[in-house]
C-alpha cells in the first residue's frame, strides 16, 4: 500500500486575526496532498488532465484536533482506503513536527470522465487504474 507524507509549510497569511491557521487552509493541504499521492501512485495531473478523467469530490470530513499557527512545519500523511473503477477514497493524518496529530479528514471521490459524468477507468484507462490499483493493494 502507498502511503505518502507531503511536507506544509504554514503561512502568515494563512492566519486568523487570532494568529491560528483559519480552518479552510486545512482543506487546500489535503488536495495538495492527494495530487502528490496520485502522482507517486501513477497518475500524474498532467495525464489526468489530458485525458479528462478527474477523482471528483463528492464528500469531504474533516476533524480538527489542535490548532496551528505560524511558523510550523506540518506533514499530510494519505492512506488510500478504497480503489473500485468508479471510486476512490483517502484518508488523511496532519501531524505537526513532534508527531502530533493535529487533524485527520477522508474524501471520497467519484471518477468523471469527459463529459463530467461517472466514469469507469478501469474500462477506459485500464493502464492507469492498474497502478492505482497496486498503489493501494501493494
Amino acid at each position: 500500500m502507498l502511503i505518502t507524507e507531503y511536507p506544509v509549510e504554514t503561512r502568515y497569511p494563512d492566519c486568523d486575526a487570532m494568529g491560528v491557521v483559519h480552518h479552510a487552509v486545512w482543506p487546500v493541504w489535503y488536495e495538495a496532498a492527494r495530487i502528490d499521492w496520485l502522482e507517486k501512485a501513477g497518475f500524474p495531473f498532467a495525464l489526468s488532465r489530458e485525458k479528462h478523467v478527474n477523482p471528483a469530490m463528492v464528500d469531504l470530513h474533516l476533524q480538527y484536533k489542535a490548532a496551528l499557527g505560524y511558523p510550523e512545519t506540518v506533514t499530510v500523511r494519505v492512506t488510500p482506503e478504497l480503489l473500485a473503477p468508479k471510486k476512490l477514497a483517502l484518508t488523511y493524518e496532519l501531524r505537526r513536527a513532534d508527531g502530533t496529530v493535529a487533524g485527520t479528514a477522508r474524501s471520497f471521490h467519484i471518477w468523471t470522465g469527459p463529459d463530467n459524468r461517472s466514469y469507469d477507468i478501469e474500462q477506459g484507462l485500464p493502464e492507469v487504474y492498474a497502478k492505482l490499483k497496486q498503489a493501494v493493494e501493494g
